[in-house]
């Protein structure tokens, strides 16, 4: 197991198997029950770990080490996406889109097997694509905000 894995995949990988996933979800409920308003997710912790045995703390300590060092590793991230966001650059150069398009024009239509360069072509029109949504999203956004 890695320090890039997805969340989603530890958290599957725990979800069934451990003692410590079961033992969560039971000290959740209690406490939510007890405390309608909110819980400290500390609390739920604790509880949980208090729940099991000590070879059952054991085999769940590698998946907690895991999960805290995935999420400083997203933290870490959304922390550099928030400052390049404000200083408003592109990673793009002035003609990065016309070259791609260009590039796609040449191989369309585009199968399952097509290539650009060695770049699933598929992939570059998905690019594409996802950058002309995120422009009209940052366009309606900025309309709404005005």
């Amino acid at each position: 197991m890695t320090d890039r894995e997805p969340f989603d995949e530890i958290a599957a990988d725990l979800a069934d198997s451990s003692p410590f996933y079961g033992a969560v979800q039971e000290a959740r409920t209690k406490l939510h029950r007890e405390h309608p308003s909110g819980v400290d997710v500390t609390l739920i912790g604790h509880e949980a770990w208090r729940q099991l045995t000590p070879i059952q703390q054991a085999q769940a300590l590698d998946g907690l080490f895991v999960a805290y060092i995935v999420r400083l590793h997203d933290e870490e991230r959304s922390a550099r996406l928030t400052a390049a966001a404000a200083e408003v650059k592109t990673y793009l150069e002035g003609d990065d889109e016309h070259i791609l398009h260009d590039a796609l024009s040449a191989v369309r239509p585009i199968g399952e097997e097509t290539a650009v360069d060695g770049v699933c072509a598929s992939a570059l029109a998905n690019v594409l694509d996802e950058l002309d949504l995120l422009r009209h999203r940052l366009a309606m956004a900025t309309r709404d905000d005005t």
